[in-house]
């Protein structure tokens, strides 16, 4: 099956951590996420709830009379009491900067306060996957998420290890196309086909 991730707009709210914090994206940035678009074609259209990935995909959808299903497990990572602050203000702490650095490093390490971890995010990013690909193998679909899950995506379909996936530049509207099956053992394995930033 043919995926294509592609990541929000860019937001208003730039060196903010922005989870679950519903910022919408700005109008500017839409030019990038219909570039990256034009001329592709897809059975469906998958989209995180949160604004600044559903009013694209929404919008989409109608343009190309599109089935649209919005998916929660395709939203940002929870960042809990991190979420909506700035990330230099969150720094100034030595402690929660410590605490930052570690959560980016290893995908085991504790998550921020009242917050998901990695794994939770992964195990997120697993069900997504797989409810693509219970649609049926010869189908396609867009799906407009965040950072965070594309990366859990990537490792997952793609045996990465964690810290890899950062490697990989997944900026503002930067679209993943991946071939994704599963194994005769069930196993969900992947392949990047392209990685196009806007």
């Amino acid at each position: 099956m043919r995926v294509d991730l592609i990541r929000h707009g860019r937001t208003e709210r730039p060196g903010v951590l922005l989870g679950r914090t519903d910022a919408a994206a700005t109008d500017a940035s839409l030019s990038d996420l219909t570039r990256q678009t034009d001329g592709r074609t897809w059975s469906a259209i998958v989209s995180s709830p949160l604004r600044r990935a559903h009013a694209f995909a929404e919008r989409l959808a109608q343009e190309r009379a599109l089935p649209l299903r919005i998916d929660s497990d395709w939203c940002e990572l929870d960042f809990g009491d991190w979420d909506g602050q700035r990330v230099e203000t969150l720094r100034a702490d030595p402690t929660v900067a410590a605490h930052l650095d570690a959560f980016y490093r290893d995908a085991d390490a504790p998550p921020p306060p009242g917050g998901e971890s990695w794994r939770a995010l992964e195990a997120r990013a697993l069900r997504g996957l797989g409810r693509l690909l219970d649609t049926g193998p010869s189908n396609s679909a867009l799906v407009v998420a965040h950072g965070g899950p594309i990366r859990a995506a990537l490792a997952l379909a793609c045996g990465l290890p964690f810290t890899a996936t950062w490697a990989i530049r997944i900026d503002y509207g930067t679209r993943v196309t991946l071939d994704i099956g599963r194994g005769p053992d069930e196993k969900i394995w992947g392949e990047i086909v392209e990685v196009v930033q806007p």
